[in-house]
C-alpha cells in the first residue's frame, strides 16, 4: 500500500507558489503537512533536496505538474521556521526532517524504558534502534543522528546519561570494518576474494546472488560462515574476507585517482585511537576509511571535498561500513573557507592541487594546546617548493620531504651446490673426455664443453616460495611533505 496524498496533491494551482500572502500561508501549511506525513509514512529521517525533488512527493505524473526548485526551497524554509528541519550543511542541500522532534522521540524512548522496567539500566544505541525488544516501537530503525539528539534531550532533563564505552561493539549493524565478529551475518559487508587482482564486495542479503568468474554464489551460503572460509561457487571456490581499508582500496569505485597503501605507509602520522584528524580531498574515500579505522572508536576524522556528489557517496559508504560515528564528511573548499573545525585536531592531511593555500587554515584547525602534524601529497616538485615555503612562513618546523619511487621486487629461488661437489663433478668429466692414448684431440675436431648444472644438494629440500601480493604494487610517483606545529606553550618557550 502506497502513501495516500490529500486532495491538494491533485489540484493543479497547488504546484505554483501563490502571490497572495494569506493564500500562500495556507498553501505552505498544506505542503508542510504533506512533507511530514510522507516522510513519516516512509520513515525518512534525512533529506537531500536534489533527490527529493525527483520523487513523487513534488511530481504529480497524473497532472504532469511539479513544484519547481524555488517552490521546494520555499517549502523547506517554512519547515525550518516550524522547526521541522535542521540543515546539515552550509549550502542547505541536506537536512534532518523531524516529523517527530528530538524531544518527542526522547519522551517515547523514556516511556518505553519505563514500561519495560529498564530505568537505571544500561541500553546501547544499537539496542534502541535494531534490538529485538524494540521491533514494534516507532523508534525502531531511527536515524542515529536523531537518536543522539533525543538522548541528549533526555540528558538535559536528567532522565538519561551518555556513557562512553571504549569498545567498537556499540556501533550500527554492518560495522564489520572495526567489529571483531568471527561469523558472517545478514547485512554485513563481505569481500569475495577470487585472486589478488579480482575481488568483489557484497552486502549479504537473503535471496541475492553474486555472479563472478567462478560462477554464481548465493548469499545464503555466506551467512553463518567464518570470515576467511573457503566457499564453493558453481564453477570454483572463493574466500569470504572481512573488509578492511587495504581491501577496500582494491575494490572501491574509483571516482578520482587514489592514494595507495605504499604511499600511505610513510605518511608521518602517529595514527592511534582518540585522535582528531582532518583530511581534504575526499575523492574516492580510500584514505578516509584508513583514517577512520585508525582513530576509532573515540577519535574523529573530518574529510572535506568541493564536489558534493563525492561527499554524499563517501558519507553513505562510511555509514554502511559502521564508521559514521567517528567520521564527518563535509562539502567545503578548504583553500577558501577553511576547515570544519577550529583549534581541535591533531593532524591535517592535504591531497590538493594547491596545498599551500590551505596552510593558514590548517594552522587554525590544529589544537593550540597539543600542537599537531601536517602532511601533504604532491605529484610535482614545484608544488612541494611552494608548500614548504608557506609552511615555514606560518611557523611549522621539522619540514621534511621524501620522494615516493615505485620499485619492482621479485623473489627468486636459486639452487646451489658446495665447492666439493663442483670439484668432484669436474674431475669425473675430465676423466670421461680425456683421449685413451694420451694424445691431444685430433685437429679440426671440436672438444666437448661441459655443461655445469646448478642443482640443489638435496632435491627433497626444494620448495617454492610464495608471496601474498603481486610483485609490483600500484602506487604513484610523488612527494610526501610533513611538518610539525608546536603547541602554543612550547612555542613561547622557544
Amino acid at each position: 500500500m502506497s502513501f495516500q496524498f490529500p486532495w491538494q496533491y491533485d489540484f493543479a494551482p497547488f504546484y505554483t507558489i501563490q502571490p497572495n500572502l494569506a493564500t500562500r500561508e495556507k498553501q505552505l501549511e498544506a505542503w508542510c503537512r504533506i512533507v511530514i506525513d510522507f516522510c513519516q509514512y516512509n520513515k525518512i529521517y534525512s533529506i537531500d533536496l536534489d533527490e527529493i525533488a525527483k520523487s513523487e512527493l513534488f511530481n504529480n505524473t497524473k497532472l504532469n505538474r511539479r513544484l519547481d526548485t524555488i517552490g521546494i526551497r520555499t517549502v523547506f524554509d517554512y519547515l525550518e521556521q516550524q522547526k521541522h528541519v535542521e540543515w546539515k550543511d552550509k549550502t542547505k542541500r541536506r537536512c534532518n526532517i523531524y516529523w517527530r522532534r528530538p524531544e518527542e522521540w526522547g519522551q517515547l524512548i523514556h516511556e518505553w524504558a519505563s514500561s519495560c522496567g529498564l530505568l537505571n539500566s544500561i541500553v546501547t544505541l544499537y539496542d534502541l534502534t535494531q534490538g529485538e525488544d524494540t521491533v514494534d516501537e516507532s523508534f525502531h530503525g531511527l536515524d542515529i543522528d536523531v537518536l543522539v539528539k533525543a538522548i541528549e534531550y533526555l540528558e538535559s532533563q536528567k532522565k538519561a546519561v551518555f556513557i562512553e564505552i571504549n569498545v567498537a561493539l556499540d556501533l550500527p549493524l554492518g560495522s564489520t570494518f572495526i567489529r571483531n565478529r568471527d561469523f558472517i551475518e545478514e547485512g554485513d559487508t563481505v569481500v569475495i576474494y577470487l585472486n589478488h587482482t579480482a575481488l568483489n564486495v557484497v552486502v549479504v542479503q537473503r535471496g541475492q546472488t553474486v555472479n563472478m568468474r567462478y560462477g554464481a554464489l548465493r548469499h545464503e551460503f555466506l551467512i553463518g560462515k567464518r570470515y576467511g572460509t573457503q566457499i564453493s561457487a558453481t564453477a570454483g571456490y572463493v574466500y569470504a574476507l572481512r573488509p578492511n581499508p587495504s581491501l577496500w582500496t582494491k575494490t572501491l569505485n574509483r571516482r578520482t585517482q587514489i592514494l595507495y597503501t605504499p604511499t600511505l605507509l610513510p605518511s608521518f602520522f602517529c595514527w592511534m585511537p582518540n585522535l582528531g584528524l582532518l583530511f581534504s580531498g575526499t575523492g574516492s574515500g580510500s584514505l578516509t576509511h584508513a583514517i577512520a579505522v585508525a582513530v576509532a572508536p573515540n577519535g574523529h576524522a573530518y574529510t572535506h571535498d568541493i564536489d558534493e556528489s563525492r561527499v554524499r557517496i563517501v558519507e553513505k559508504e562510511l555509514k554502511d561500513h559502521g564508521l559514521s560515528l567517528c567520521t564527518t564528511a563535509v562539502q567545503q573548499d578548504v583553500c577558501e573557507d577553511g576547515f570544519f573545525v577550529k583549534n581541535a585536531c591533531d593532524g591535517v592531511f592535504l591531497d590538493l592541487p594547491a596545498p599551500w593555500k590551505a596552510v593558514v587554515h590548517a594552522k587554525k584547525a590544529i589544537s593550540r594546546v597539543r600542537g599537531g602534524r601536517i602532511v601533504g601529497f604532491s605529484p610535482c616538485i614545484e608544488q612541494v617548493q611552494q608548500f614548504c615555503e608557506e609552511l615555514e612562513t606560518h611557523g611549522f618546523i621539522q619540514i621534511q620531504t621524501i620522494e615516493i619511487v615505485p620499485r619492482k621486487l621479485k623473489v627468486i629461488g636459486i639452487a646451489t651446490e658446495t665447492l666439493a661437489e663442483i670439484s668432484s663433478k669436474t674431475s669425473a668429466d675430465d676423466a670421461d673426455t680425456a683421449p685413451a692414448n694420451g694424445n691431444e684431440f685430433p685437429a679440426g675436431k671440436k672438444t666437448k664443453k661441459r655443461k655445469v648444472m646448478c642443482l640443489a644438494a638435496d632435491s627433497k629440500e626444494q620448495r617454492s616460495e610464495c608471496i601474498a601480493f603481486p610483485q609490483q604494487q600500484p602506487t604513484h610517483t610523488g612527494y610526501l611533505t610533513s611538518a610539525t606545529l608546536l603547541s602554543s606553550e612550547l612555542a613561547l618557550l622557544e
